[in-house]
């Protein structure tokens, strides 16, 4: 009678060693297929949090690599893509940087003149090298609008516009509530329209701040110009439904990222993280 309990136990415990490795291998393929699936989502919301490929490539690469060593202490009770996207802003956050202050504004602070004043004292001929760097200036100029947000608001925000994910979604990943998502992402829309309709040409070309008059300034005091933002396309930007769209809409129309992937690349670079860790 002993032996037959012994090997009852022996075969429960096998059974629940088998149904362990099952659900484990199923959460591994799951985790897989989410971060193929949402790699555009995951790639734009982290390269508008840091600024940059290399960090951002980074980053991905460093949360890829938590998820699936961390996979076994992953909870039923939150959603997948909830922790995943998580462990991604908690990586990004490593790479945040705050400003209090625009360069233009400490610019003509340090003068003694006004936006508009520094602006019109800035002679300038067309050049057609300029426009060569014109898309990488204004990707620098999202860039520092960004990083005169507070965190929580700049995460809000990306992830409202970088993922389309619900507020609802939002709050789960942030451990927020609804409504403060809401008033969050109100503050963060907010303080972005007041900083690209004071002054950027890009929103309505009678502003003052124009790409062109940048570049000379900077060239004229042998300052670095941008290079390695590059996102946004000039020639979209002159079609005819940005011009029709609202200043919140432009905006985030702005921070989009348009970034093309290889999906079976992006598909063998997932699988072999997994296959180095699990």
């Amino acid at each position: 009678m002993d032996g037959v309990k012994n090997r009852r136990f022996v075969s429960d415990g096998n059974n629940r060693m088998m149904s362990n490795n099952s659900y484990d291998a199923k959460l591994q393929m799951e985790l897989e297929n989410l971060i193929i699936q949402d790699y555009h989502k995951l790639y734009s919301c982290a390269f508008r949090m840091i600024g940059n490929h290399q960090d951002t490539e980074d980053v991905l690469q460093n949360s890829f690599l938590l998820a699936y060593k961390n996979l076994s202490t992953f909870r039923s009770e939150s959603k997948l893509f909830t922790w995943l996207y998580r462990i991604l802003i908690n990586e990004s956050y490593k790479h945040f940087n705050y400003i209090n202050k625009l360069p233009l504004v400490k610019i003509t602070e340090d003068l003694g003149v006004s936006e508009q004043e520094f602006f019109d004292s800035i002679e300038y001929t067309d050049n057609f090298d300029d426009d060569l760097v014109i898309d990488e200036l204004r990707e620098k100029c999202l860039q520092a609008f960004l990083k005169c947000l507070p965190k929580k608001q700049r995460v809000c925000f990306l992830l409202k516009t970088c993922t389309g994910l619900k507020n609802k979604e939002i709050a789960e990943i942030l451990n927020m509530s609804v409504e403060n998502v809401k008033v969050t992402l109100f503050r963060g829309r907010k303080q972005l329209q007041e900083l690209f309709e004071m002054r950027c040409s890009l929103i309505d070309p009678e502003k003052p701040c124009k790409c062109q008059l940048w570049i000379k300034f900077m060239k004229d005091h042998s300052l670095p110009l941008p290079a390695g933002y590059q996102q946004i396309k000039t020639d979209e930007l002159r079609k005819t439904h940005f011009k029709n769209l609202s200043l919140l809409e432009k905006i985030d129309y702005l921070y989009t990222v348009d970034q093309k992937y290889d999906q079976k690349e992006i598909s063998d670079k997932i699988k072999k993280i997994a296959a180095n860790i699990v």
